[in-house]
């Protein structure tokens, strides 16, 4: 019958006393089973009052007598023997076998005497290093890497050591020690700086976040006051205006009256005339009895003189214009700024800040509606791609709402069609401006935003350099892009309103509510053909649905 030979492998920690963890010496076993060094136990109980088991902590009423364990202390002799032997002399850690290389033996050691060199306690009696991969001139000899010599970089033997009496070789661990020390340090050194510098970073940020928050309060106040000018302004206008129209109708009123009098007097005489004509003609007696011709009045009693326009009683009204002109003119502070153009400047400041990096924009800056009815002028109509949704989505018939879905859906196969509950629109965008506005109340978690044509099935919206979204979950607002979160104090919009610009290579999203709209986040996109309005629908809980609202293009 054929005898079966069986392979153990142990590893250090099962030859390893538990209170010195070093290799047994005098393995001796308690009546609980657990073994221990016969010194190490003995010290552990005299510094105890009761004789109890270190590792289960069995309590002994005597302590117990101290046998050897013998199956234990002959493995360990056999082991230390080997282990001795075979450092140096072993065939196949000297042959191509060999893996690593143990500095403190100077020996390097394959695969089954590797586990005899590892030092589970730390103390490094064993030092585990790569290979050497070149030869050096003590390659053979024996303790070829007893010393080394700095200035030929090579280590020695003790036999070739006279021989670089003059570069004064040194102890290798020696060295070895003191340059991983100073390694370490510099190492340690470099981590501080690197701390250090982050620091910094984060600080630097923390006060430009602190900058753009004045600036945008600054911001905010200069609007106000320069709106109030404005008001006041075209309030004065309108009044100056409107005495200018008073002393016209004025003065209309006036001559109308004067002419109509003139007039009616006029006719008076032309009939007084064509009656002393008929007289003088067909009347001769009259003519003769008449004691004389009658004065007549050129003018009616009561009269008024012609309307003059007395053009002091407006001098107030051009004084007090000039005046404010003046006024304004004379501050000159402002006038020495570069001024751009009306609507460089407009668009700049509400449509495309491109002075800030997406990372450093601030949540939370507010536009009122005049700024939210010029993002309509670039309302795009966009609808959802059926080819896209997953199947854990219904899509409605006019391509405009996704609902999650009791069962999943029958739809085409399509190498396209998303894993997780997401669809991306038909319309893809790589110039222009773009708007477009989606409907969150009907869900409780979601995410919206854009993702580039690339985006793979599997990909979920922000968790990659693909795609970059805002979303809401767990009662907390965020930015995502490339797996990163950017958390951002505001609350949950009802309606998030999505401004693309692929000529700038930036997309802003807005939480819009009636007459106003607040800028959430601004991202700076990267993307090679193409990016397409995409969302992501929180949970699988039955009738919870994202819409693209209809919107009306207006004129800029």
């Amino acid at each position: 019958m054929e005898e079966k030979q069986l392979i153990l492998r142990l590893q250090p920690e099962d030859l390893s006393c538990t209170v010195c963890f070093n290799f047994y010496v005098h393995p001796s076993t308690l009546p609980c089973g657990h073994t221990f060094c016969k010194c190490c136990i003995e010290k552990y109980w005299t510094d105890h009052v009761k004789a109890k088991c270190p590792l289960c902590q069995t309590n002994f009423k005597e302590r117990p007598e101290l046998n050897k364990n013998t199956i234990l202390s002959a493995l360990l002799d056999t082991l230390q023997a080997q282990d001795s032997s075979t450092n140096v002399h072993c065939p196949s850690c000297n042959g191509s076998e060999a893996m690593r290389l143990c500095l403190p033996c100077g020996a390097p050691l394959c695969k089954d005497h590797l586990m005899l060199h590892k030092d589970p306690t730390g103390r490094q009696r064993h030092l585990l290093v790569n290979l050497i991969t070149t030869p050096w001139p003590c390659l053979h000899h024996d303790r070829g890497l007893e010393y080394f010599c700095e200035l030929h970089g090579t280590p020695l033997c003790p036999t070739c050591v006279p021989q670089h009496d003059e570069c004064r070789p040194v102890h290798l661990m020696e060295l070895y020690k003191r340059k991983r020390e100073n390694l370490e340090k510099t190492i340690s050194d470099m981590e501080q700086k690197i701390t250090n510098k982050k620091q910094m970073i984060s600080k630097q940020k923390d006060a430009y976040r602190e900058i753009q928050i004045v600036i945008c309060d600054i911001k905010d106040n200069l609007t106000r006051d320069f709106r109030e000018m404005r008001d006041y302004l075209e309030k004065q206008e309108r009044a100056a205006f409107w005495r200018m129209k008073q002393e016209q109708d004025g003065a209309q009123r006036e001559t109308s009256q004067l002419v109509q009098k003139l007039i009616s007097e006029l006719d008076d005489i032309k009939r007084q005339k064509e009656k002393m004509e008929e007289q003088l003609e067909n009347d001769w007696m009259s003519v003769l009895m008449d004691v004389g011709p009658k004065e007549t009045s050129t003018s009616l009693p009561g009269s008024r003189s012609p309307y003059t326009f007395d053009e002091n009683r407006l001098v107030d009204t051009t004084d007090a214009v000039t005046q404010m002109k003046q006024s304004l003119l004379s501050h000159a502070l402002l006038e020495k700024a570069h001024c751009p153009p009306k609507q460089v400047l407009e668009d700049s400041l509400v449509l495309s800040p491109t002075s800030l990096q997406p990372c450093e924009q601030e949540a939370g800056t507010s536009v009122q509606g005049r700024a939210l009815n010029r993002l309509l002028q670039w309302a795009t109509d966009v609808s959802f791609d059926p080819d896209t949704v997953s199947c854990r989505l219904s899509l409605s018939p006019d391509l405009k709402t996704v609902t999650v879905a009791d069962k999943n859906c029958s739809y085409a196969r399509n190498e396209r069609r998303f894993t997780s509950c997401q669809a991306l629109c038909s319309e893809g965008f790589s110039t222009g401006c773009i708007y477009w506005e989606v409907s969150t109340t009907e869900i409780d978690g979601w995410g919206i935003g854009v993702a580039a044509a690339e985006i793979t099935k599997s990909q979920q919206l922000g968790d990659s350099d693909l795609s970059w979204c805002i979303k809401w979950n767990k009662n907390r607002l965020s930015a995502w892009h490339n797996n990163e979160e950017i958390r951002i104090d505001l609350l949950q919009p009802s309606i998030v309103g999505v401004l693309l610009n692929c000529t700038e290579k930036l997309v802003s999203f807005y939480s819009v509510a009636p007459g106003m709209e607040q800028l959430i986040h601004t991202f700076r996109l990267h993307f090679q053909t193409q990016v397409f309005p995409a969302v992501w629908l929180y949970g699988l809980k039955k009738g919870k649905s994202l819409t693209i609202r209809d919107l009306e293009k207006k004129a800029a």
